[in-house]
């Protein structure tokens, strides 16, 4: 039997904040408010699944230091 994903709090953070900038782009409002506006309301199952694969692919990329450039 298939046991459903358990959503664990990275996932919802990810994906409120996926959402958060969605809303704020479509309505021309500031991310921050955006956030404090829905900050109450249910992550939805497209927002979460969205957050899974932004996660999954950046696990599979290594992980990158800043470079800074030097002048010659």
């Amino acid at each position: 039997m298939d046991r459903p994903h358990r959503v664990d709090d990275e996932e919802v953070r990810l994906g409120r904040n996926l959402a958060a900038a969605f809303i704020a782009t479509r309505q021309g409002i500031g991310l921050d408010y955006a956030r404090k506006k829905y900050a109450g309301q249910p992550v939805g199952e497209y927002w979460i699944a969205l957050a899974r694969m932004v996660i999954a692919d950046q696990s599979k990329r290594p992980a990158h230091t800043e470079r800074t450039p030097t002048i010659h």
